[in-house]
């Protein structure tokens, strides 16, 4: 039994517990030695003798103090004392984000979006090292009085190279912030962070969960028959679009990373003055207006939340890529096993479609320019263009449909997508949304899987690859360019994957 006064490891001095759960309590106490305030989480004694709980306790550690970043706790020890484990972190002087929502109800769009950049930020360098979160909701994340976030409790998170936790089959998370895939019993995801930071974000702004039930698995149960209640009209139609897109119930069809959902949230709420990580080219042809929000400087939970911000609200579109009817007949097959899943622990089969488009016409969809103009940086191989190097890319945002200019990578490092090929943009595709390019004829044979496997520098390694089309303005009035992309299922990569022409 913890007490008050309770020195463990003969350096930490317990002086109040904050806070308790099904694996321990958490102390704010003191480093003796060197005098500053940290929070110790210690494990309670009748679960000490259980490995599996053991070992997450440890993976959590591992977990946090791999991580360096501002919106991620520190760690700064792990030990064993007077029979007990603990875990030494970072002690932070706010409240959890349930807590916040529990005393105002809501927050206004303005710092809701806010906040979920911050975690977005911070389930970036999570990712990066190699760990899925699978348990973010409002009681893990924390909030300094001046407005900064912190992402808690890695307790039961996973590396890409570890084995689960828990008794074969079992769910791991709490049921209300699962991903559908979580519910289905599939391995959690990156973006299995971004759908449950997703969630987060829209009982931000409603004061409510977007799925109710009578018990956590019926709540579960919905994540694939439904989608979430729509947003008011009183949140703005550019955070309405962010918060969709990240409870896509297909993982393909949600913003591709963390980085990219937390671009997103600072444009659509007016935090930055232009759009995420430009390129040095002009914007876009029809470029989504500047979004109008209030300042974030200062605390920007102190007041009870207010009404939604005015906002110009960009030309309205799909947030997600059209993939067909195959999506929905997929997911209402699959339903049929969550209960088996939540109860049982069976793994239920995803089915994934080919997704390459339809042959296209020879003459009503041709490029809007001669074949001769060669862009620089390209050649012609064949109906398509090459880059003559490697051509990488960040996080791509589309708001309401419309493209923003993408970040270029080093393609020697960490990046998101590749070009693998590029057309002149057609010009029944000028005003299209760009969800819906790569279902343009032309577009789809020019970025189809065919194409991708003989520009690959390992056919096998890409053929699972994840394809878009994506507008890029081309400097000095040369037009539009709609480059192919792809990038691995799973995320990111590292090196370039196709062969420069």
């Amino acid at each position: 039994m913890l007490r008050p006064g309770q020195r463990l490891g003969d350096r930490y001095r317990l002086d109040a517990r904050i806070g308790a759960g099904g694996m321990g309590e958490v102390w704010r106490a003191v480093d003796v030695l060197l005098d500053r305030t940290v929070a110790v989480k210690a494990m309670l004694p009748g679960v000490a003798d259980d490995p599996d709980f053991a070992r997450r306790f440890l993976v959590e550690a591992k977990a946090m103090a791999s991580v360096n970043h501002p919106a991620v706790a520190s760690i700064h020890d792990y030990g064993h004392s007077d029979g007990l484990t603990f875990l030494v972190m970072e002690f932070v002087d706010g409240q959890s984000l349930s807590q916040i929502l529990a005393r105002h109800g809501r927050l206004s769009p303005a710092d809701t979006m806010h906040l979920v950049a911050q975690a977005a930020d911070g389930l970036q360098a999570v990712h990066e090292c190699g760990i899925v979160h699978r348990d973010i909701k409002p009681a893990n994340l924390l909030v300094r009085p001046n407005g900064t976030l912190l992402i808690t409790d890695f307790g039961i998170s996973r590396r890409h190279d570890a084995s689960l936790l828990t008794a074969s089959g079992a769910v791991l998370g709490t049921p209300t912030y699962l991903s559908p895939e979580q519910v289905l019993g599939r391995p959690a995801t990156a973006l299995s962070d971004v759908y449950s930071l997703g969630l987060a974000a829209y009982e931000c702004l409603t004061g409510q969960r977007p799925f109710t039930g009578d018990n956590p698995y019926a709540i579960a149960l919905q994540r694939v028959q439904s989608v979430p209640r729509a947003l008011g009209d009183d949140v703005p139609q550019p955070v309405r679009a962010v918060v969709e897109r990240a409870l896509a119930t297909e993982p393909a069809d949600r913003w591709p990373s963390a980085a990219a959902l937390a671009a997103a949230a600072r444009w659509s709420s007016g935090t930055v003055p232009h759009p995420p990580a430009p390129v040095p080219v002009a914007g876009p042809a029809v470029p989504a207006p500047p979004v109008p929000g209030p300042s974030v400087a200062g605390p920007p939970l102190s007041a009870p939340p207010v009404a939604g911000p005015s906002v110009t609200v960009p030309p309205p579109g799909s947030v997600t890529p059209v993939r067909g009817r195959s999506t929905q007949r997929r997911w209402a097959v699959l339903t049929g096993a969550v209960v088996l899943v939540l109860v049982a622990g069976l793994t239920a089969l995803q089915v994934v479609g080919d997704g390459t488009g339809s042959p296209a016409d020879a003459d009503p969809t041709r490029p809007n320019a001669t074949p001769s103009a060669v862009p620089d940086g390209f050649t012609a191989c064949g109906a398509e263009l090459c880059p003559t190097t490697p051509l990488c890319w960040g996080g791509l945002v589309a708001i309401s449909g419309t493209a923003m200019p993408p970040r270029k990578a080093n393609c020697a490092g960490e990046h998101s997508w590749e070009t693998f090929a590029a057309i002149r943009r057609p010009d029944d595709a000028a005003d299209l949304p760009q969800d819906e390019l790569l279902a343009h004829p032309t577009i789809a044979v020019a970025c189809s899987s065919s194409v991708l496997a003989a520009r690959s520098a390992e056919p096998a390694g890409t053929r699972a690859w994840v394809r878009d089309a994506w507008p890029i303005e081309l400097p000095a009035d040369q037009g539009w360019l709609v480059h192919c992309l792809a990038r691995p299922e799973s995320g990111g990569s590292k090196g370039p994957a196709f062969r420069p022409a």
